[in-house]
């Protein structure tokens, strides 16, 4: 999880740094709402790194187009960018080399990982932010 929330974070600022938002100075303000699926700036097709994103409604969808990794974040503000959605979370741990065996343990990939979620929630080691979003503490 804190995996996925530290390339979350990497990744939306390199959306920011390489594509010409236009409202950049309300995102580097924290407004991560206003993020647009805007063109990048070096003219190539992806951002570095062969990250390809589409920007739509409240997410951003990243898809390494060598390790065919996935990540989709929320935009908000910059807290919001690790929220975990345990159906997103689950494509993540599945497209990830190194996490990837993890999902033998979830039969039904959006109900049992919202379980989990819940389950650290009472633990103590995630907030419920609304609907099925969740953040580490």
């Amino acid at each position: 999880m804190r995996h996925y929330k530290t390339l979350a974070h990497i990744l939306i600022d390199k959306l920011i740094a390489e594509t010409d938002q236009p409202a950049k100075v309300e995102i580097e303000a924290g407004n991560y709402y206003e993020i647009a699926d805007a063109d990048i700036l070096n003219g190539e097709e992806n951002l570095t790194d062969h990250w390809w994103f589409d920007v739509h409604g409240e997410h951003c969808l990243f898809k390494n187009l060598i390790t065919n990794q996935v990540l989709e974040v929320s935009l908000g503000d910059k807290e919001s960018v690790g929220n975990l959605d345990p159906y997103f979370f689950y494509n993540f741990l599945q497209t990830t080399d190194n996490v990837k065996h993890l999902i033998k343990y979830f039969d039904n990939p959006f109900a049992d990982m919202l379980n989990l979620f819940e389950e650290l929630e009472r633990q103590n080691k995630m907030v419920h932010i609304g609907g099925v979003q969740f953040r580490l503490r």
